[in-house]
């Protein structure tokens, strides 16, 4: 409902300015904005068929929402987004998770793939992807080394050698 409202408030400020060029005598100017709002109209009218269909087609919706499971897994309180988005960092740059053909999963896919496994939102994937980059080198891997370093006291502690 929210982009509907968008829609409609940018083809009125459209219209508004198109009458605004119109009234003020640079009515050769308005052929591009009459363009846009056309093009405005159109996804209003495309977001209104999808509120149309999901009215009509409301049962088949739940049912797919049913079948959307969530993960019964959280993120403690002390884990932030940007130590889960370096695990993400580091898989992604890796190429050792692949789609069915084999080929390397695409960052978008892998973030969506973290979201689900601990219920979060990592909005802007790839800004930060760019985040864990461009950190200083004492820092950069600083949530991967944690863990790495939890396996080694673990390791030692079960007298492993």
């Amino acid at each position: 409902m929210n982009r509907i409202i968008a829609y409609c408030s940018a083809i009125f400020l459209l219209a508004c300015t198109v009458l605004n060029r119109t009234v003020h005598g640079s009515s050769k100017k308005k052929i591009p904005y009459l363009y846009l709002i056309d093009k405005a109209i159109g996804l209003l009218n495309t977001e209104i068929r999808l509120i149309e269909w999901r009215i009509k087609y409301s049962e088949q919706l739940k049912q797919q929402i049913k079948k959307q499971s969530l993960s019964p897994l959280y993120l403690a309180n002390k884990t932030t987004l940007i130590n889960i988005m370096e695990m993400v960092s580091c898989l992604f740059l890796s190429k050792d998770i692949v789609y069915q053909n084999g080929k390397p999963v695409y960052l978008v896919d892998l973030s969506k793939a973290f979201e689900w496994l601990f219920n979060i939102k990592i909005s802007g994937c790839h800004q930060k992807h760019e985040d864990v980059i461009k950190r200083k080198p004492g820092k950069l891997t600083e949530f991967l080394n944690g863990l790495a370093d939890l396996i080694r006291k673990e390791h030692d502690k079960k007298g492993y050698r």
